[in-house]
């Protein structure tokens, strides 16, 4: 569908905030609704409210031109029309990607090399999908809404933090060494998460081991 669910926006967010990109890609626009929300938080947000002001750069890439609204031209600086898997060569480099609720439309080696590809491309990778079955065929004429895989974190390579909102699940990405133990202490601040507090407290104090040991690296 051309809309995600609203149980990981906050988690979306959080984490986004935490990147603090300069230039965004955002994989699978819809109705453009992250778009919004990102130009809301890193640019009107801080008083920049005409596009003349805006210093985010956000892209957007859609394969389905049906979904066009005028949300797109508001939000987005430029909006890729194709399937991304055959654009990616032409991408330019990002310092953030999102992907919300777009992988499982893809069969399970094909998502994965995308993830690789993209985490290429970009800094940050930021995905949400289903974390249980759920069935989808063709939705509002768009036969790319198809479902075709059922992902877990064994399917994303340089998973820093994994976090469950609802029926799907956030995944938070780099490739760059840097970026882990910011995006670490990100995941221990994310509102989205809310384990019992005896397991919050293991996972929080094998968190700060991983850590201790990656500023000695």
């Amino acid at each position: 569908m051309p809309v995600s669910n609203s149980e990981h926006i906050p988690a979306v967010l959080h984490f986004v905030h935490a990147s603090a990109p300069t230039s965004i890609l955002d994989v699978g626009i819809g109705t453009g609704s992250y778009g919004l929300l990102l130009r809301q938080g890193l640019d009107i947000g801080y008083g920049r409210i005409q596009p003349d002001e805006w210093k985010v750069r956000i892209d957007g890439a859609e394969i389905f031109d049906a979904y066009r609204n005028p949300v797109w031209n508001y939000a987005y600086n430029r909006v890729i029309m194709g399937d991304i898997r055959s654009g990616l060569a032409g991408l330019d480099r990002y310092d953030l990607v999102l992907c919300n609720d777009v992988l499982e439309h893809f069969p399970r080696e094909e998502a994965r090399r995308l993830i690789r590809a993209l985490l290429e491309k970009c800094r940050v990778l930021i995905a949400t999908t289903p974390n249980r079955e759920y069935a989808q065929g063709a939705w509002g004429g768009n036969q790319a809404e198809t479902h075709h895989a059922l992902l877990d974190r064994r399917d994303f390579c340089g998973l820093v933090a994994e976090i469950v909102t609802g029926i799907t699940s956030c995944y938070v990405c780099t490739l760059q060494q840097e970026l882990v133990y910011p995006l670490l202490v990100a995941a221990d601040r994310c509102p989205s998460i809310s384990h019992p507090q005896s397991t919050n407290l293991f996972r929080r104090l094998r968190r700060r081991i991983r850590q201790f040991r990656l500023r000695d690296i």
